[in-house]
Parts: C-alpha cells; sequence; structure tokens
C-alpha cells in the first residue's frame, strides 16, 4: 500500500475521473456544466449552510457567503438541479407562517442564514 502514493498516476487519476463524472451528473449539457463550475463560495469570508427543500421533493444543502442574495440561491438551485430551475417558482422561508423571499437582493446574513427554504 505503500507504493501507491510513491507511483501517484493511479491515485491522481482516481480523484479527476471522480470529478468528471460528479460534473456529468451534475448536468449533462454544457450549460449545465458550466453553471455548476459557476458557483463558488469564498472560504475565506463567512459561509453558512442553508437546506432548501426543492419542489419534486428533494433537499439539498447549499454553503452560502453570508454576502450572497436570494439570487443566488436561485443560481445554486439552476446549478445543482437545473431540472428544478425551469419555469416560474418562489421561494420561501421555513416557518410560521412561511415568509415568501421576493427581494431578489435580500443577502444571506439579514435571517436567512442556517435557514430551510422552501421551493414552491
Amino acid at each position: 500500500s505503500s507504493g501507491g502514493p510513491s507511483s501517484g498516476g493511479p491515485s491522481s487519476g482516481g480523484p479527476s475521473s471522480a470529478d468528471a463524472a460528479a460534473g456529468v451528473a451534475a448536468g449533462p449539457s454544457s450549460g449545465g456544466a458550466a453553471g455548476a463550475s459557476a458557483w463558488s463560495v469564498d472560504e475565506g469570508a463567512p459561509t453558512t449552510s442553508v437546506q432548501l427543500r426543492l419542489r419534486d421533493g428533494s433537499r439539498v444543502v447549499g454553503r452560502f457567503n453570508l454576502t450572497h442574495t436570494v439570487a443566488d440561491v436561485r443560481a445554486f438551485i439552476a446549478a445543482s438541479s437545473p431540472a428544478n430551475a425551469s419555469g416560474t417558482y418562489s421561494l420561501q422561508l421555513s416557518g410560521f407562517p412561511p415568509k415568501r423571499l421576493e427581494d431578489e437582493a435580500q443577502v444571506i446574513g439579514d435571517g436567512l442564514a442556517n435557514s430551510v427554504i422552501i421551493q414552491r
């Protein structure tokens, strides 16, 4: 097993092929893949997790900077689940009563950090 790290070839080939498979799974079209690679989080800035409940019933947790906006949440949905990004939909903050997120410029740090957002 000590020969694996020294050879480098197979061990470096594994992650790159896994990345390629993940890219294909994220979006088979070049547009979908470009959207996924365009999503970025600045690890040097404060981050938070937001759980998204998508309209197909699936859940996905996204990492966001506190400076990301509701519009960025929509971009994340488009990148991570293109099928759920088609058509018009609304986003609302989970709770009672649920609060519609109508201001696309609202930042995650303004009440959306560590929240659950529902796609309708």
